[in-house]
């Protein structure tokens, strides 16, 4: 399983959730936060409703990781904080680290179907990625952070009618990485 299908996944399941939500009401979508641990405990994020949590093994790099998406749902935006425990002797190589968090960086490119940058952002800083989410235009905003035992991402994504850009970024400050 690739990362793509996971952000699939996560689409398809906000897609749903979305239908019914127009059915029950017609009004703009609400953001209820609370904050809650993720990413084993590794971290900790501000989502705008419900989480729901999925777990997959992801092909990443050449390498399999157990991936958790604890992710929340408005309207047709998806906010999700995904994370994976690094199998030890990836955390013992700084290399094999490094590997890992560049190809979850452009697993995010992939998956909006755009084309990376020339330059990529340190560790825990903002990607902007503009491109198409199950064919239709979309965005998203998201972060990335590998730390000595953890591979860890959070990420806003939808499209430009249903994702604040100030929801993104809400979203994403609110997540911390624990010591």
């Amino acid at each position: 399983m690739t990362i793509s299908s996971l952000f699939r996944f996560m689409f398809k399941k906000a897609g749903a959730i979305a239908a019914l939500a127009l059915l029950i009401t017609a009004c703009s979508p609400s953001y209820n936060w609370r904050e809650v641990d993720v990413a084993d405990g590794h971290a900790r994020a501000a989502f705008p409703d419900r989480v729901t949590t999925d777990t997959r093994d992801l092909k990443l790099d050449t390498h399999t990781l157990r991936f958790t998406l604890a992710s929340a749902t408005v309207g047709e935006a998806v906010f999700a904080v995904g994370s994976a425990p690094l199998p030890p002797d990836i955390a013992k190589d700084p290399a094999a680290r490094q590997a890992l968090g560049m190809a979850l960086m452009h697993s995010l490119y992939a998956n909006m179907q755009a084309p990376p940058p020339n330059e990529w952002p340190p560790y825990g800083q903002d990607i902007e990625v503009q491109g198409k989410a199950m064919g239709k235009p979309g965005w998203l905003r998201a972060r990335v952070w590998v730390t000595d035992t953890m591979l860890i991402e959070a990420v806003a994504a939808g499209t430009v009618e249903s994702l604040p850009a100030e929801r993104a970024q809400e979203f994403l400050r609110s997540v911390v990485i624990k010591p």
